[in-house]
């Protein structure tokens, strides 16, 4: 299965002792499976109130959105303007001021760091200074800014906010402005989707159309971005799976049959995992 990322701060990083092996060389935390989801959720739920705990199908879940709003990303640039980046730091340079924009980008990279930033490996203006595959990293900085900026505005993310609190970039830098100033950019950019939007309001739509729920936006994005994704959307439905299975485990409990696969280890760990299922138990299914 591929891996699912989404951002951690620094601060979440310190607070929760993430293993440094959970992490992809640009700073994102790495899902490589569903095991992998279940094993953070449990990290997460190890160090919460009983009644804040989280799902490990809602783990899942976010790192999906991201995956694929990164992936809407990159069909926008094969499709529409393949430098759409360079031209959108260049724009909001004229715009804001470079100075600001590079304040931000800096600020950015220091608070959600790529591991060798956060392993002081290299400093952030050296990070900055790079590219990957061709890309440089202050184009990438600026993308990953704005899936930041996202994953904050979506209310059904908020019980994980605190991995990805946009709020001490906001108070300090011209991270708002930036962000104001991309919709104001792709407006004058070719639009996109099916719905032949503003991309900026293309990325916000499954937010809009289901705020309250994880499992409704992936529901949206297949149906909406199926067109532009093709083949990659169908993993949306390993996503919902994951969600709907969970459920039934956690508030219908597995059923009188066992399965024969699973030895008396395997089932002390997916207990350890899920919690006591029917039993109040203060594993994932808690709260």
């Amino acid at each position: 299965m591929s891996q699912f990322e989404f951002h951690v701060s620094r601060r979440a990083r310190y607070a929760y002792d993430f293993d440094e092996s959970l992490f992809s060389l640009d700073g994102n935390v790495v899902l490589a499976d569903f095991y992998a989801a279940r094993v953070f959720a449990l990290k997460l739920n190890a160090r919460r109130p009983a009644g804040q705990a989280v799902h490990a199908g809602q783990i899942n879940a976010l790192g999906l959105i991201d995956e694929l709003q990164h992936a809407l990303a990159r069909a926008y640039r094969e499709h529409r303007n393949p430098g759409v980046m360079a031209e959108a730091l260049d724009w909001l340079a004229a715009a804001i001021g470079a100075d600001a924009v590079e304040t931000t980008l800096r600020r950015f990279v220091y608070e959600f760091p790529p591991v060798a930033v956060y392993k002081n490996l290299i400093t952030v203006d050296e990070y900055l200074a790079g590219e990957t595959h061709g890309i440089g990293h202050r184009q990438a900085a600026l993308e990953e800014m704005m899936m930041l900026w996202l994953a904050n505005l979506n209310p059904a993310f908020a019980p994980f906010r605190e991995l990805f609190d946009d709020a001490p970039l906001a108070a300090a830098t011209a991270y708002p402005k930036i962000m104001a100033g991309l919709h104001m950019f792709f407006a004058a950019q070719p639009f996109f989707g099916s719905d032949n939007q503003n991309f900026i309001d293309l990325l916000r739509a499954p937010a809009l159309a289901a705020p309250d729920s994880l499992a409704a936006q992936l529901d949206f994005i297949r149906a909406k971005w199926g067109p532009v994704l093709g083949d990659l959307v169908l993993r949306v439905l390993g996503g919902l799976d994951f969600i709907r299975e969970e459920e039934r485990l956690i508030f219908h409990g597995p059923g009188p049959a066992q399965s024969p696969a699973l030895g008396p280890g395997a089932q002390a760990a997916s207990l350890a995992l899920f919690g006591p299922v029917g039993e109040g138990g203060a594993g994932l299914g808690a709260g």
